[in-house]
């Protein structure tokens, strides 16, 4: 599965705002001097811009992601680019000594996430992997379809992504346990989606995304349909916020 760099874009500032900073610093404090790390599924860069200014001491990047159009998109100075298939995650062979990657573990299947866990533990590697969607939505105002819509697009959120059936919002959890038990110390943090009314095009892209995932899986589209025109309604009329629910996780080697 890949993003457009539009919706990247749209997207960033409200990753920046939710990350952990508490999470980063000790995630740095851990970094060794002059690492070399390394963003998984990285596609523009957004997570090196948001986490390189917390680390401080001199390091370095390589952002791997497979979509040729992404990497194109990331600038020399921010990171080297390397075009891999997560899918093939075994079989990525870089010298670096810190893992990072953000809105990554809730797309992938729990193969990819053993596969991820036994790749760190082997090579002792920490990790901090942020913007893990958890399932919690608020929609202010609230609308009477909220929980049917909602349930559709969570129960959406466990199909193939590209990898195989996804682990939706618990994908931080089943993280957390699998390198807990590879003897990992790992500490999670919310990092939470703050949609305000002024940000219509995020709202009118999160409404609509929401309602395309939702009328998948719902047996009535056109009850997700008629939620749709009432949400673009309230939300061209500025009285619309929504907050989505994230999960920022660090685990480091004991």
């Amino acid at each position: 599965m890949s993003f457009s760099p539009e919706w990247l874009a749209l997207r960033e500032p409200f990753d920046h705002a939710a990350r952990s900073t508490e999470l980063a610093q000790r995630f740095a404090a851990a970094l060794p001097s002059e690492p070399h790390l390394v963003e998984l599924g990285g596609g523009t860069g957004s997570g090196i811009r948001w986490l390189a200014p917390q680390l401080q001491s001199p390091h370095r990047w390589t952002l791997v992601d497979h979509d040729p159009e992404l990497l194109a998109c990331v600038p020399a100075e921010l990171a080297a680019t390397h075009a891999h298939d997560l899918r093939q995650l075994p079989s990525l062979d870089l010298d670096v000594q810190a893992v990072s990657c953000q809105a990554l573990l809730d797309l992938v299947d729990v193969g990819f996430l053993i596969e991820l866990a036994d790749w760190l533990a082997q090579r002792q590697l920490p990790l901090l992997a942020a913007l893990t969607v958890d399932g919690r939505v608020d929609w202010l105002p609230a609308d009477p379809a909220d929980a049917e819509v909602g349930a559709a697009f969570r129960i959406h959120q466990l199909t193939d992504r590209g990898f195989g059936a996804s682990p939706g919002t618990r994908a931080a959890a089943i993280t957390a346990d699998l390198l807990t038990v590879r003897g990992y110390a790992v500490q999670t943090a919310s990092a939470d989606w703050q949609i305000p009314s002024t940000a219509t095009d995020m709202l009118v892209a999160m409404i609509d995304g929401t309602a395309h995932a939702a009328a998948e899986i719902h047996p009535h589209p056109e009850v997700v349909e008629a939620w749709r025109q009432r949400r673009l309604e309230v939300a061209r009329r500025g009285q619309l916020s929504l907050m989505v629910g994230h999960t920022d996780l660090l685990a480091l080697p004991r």
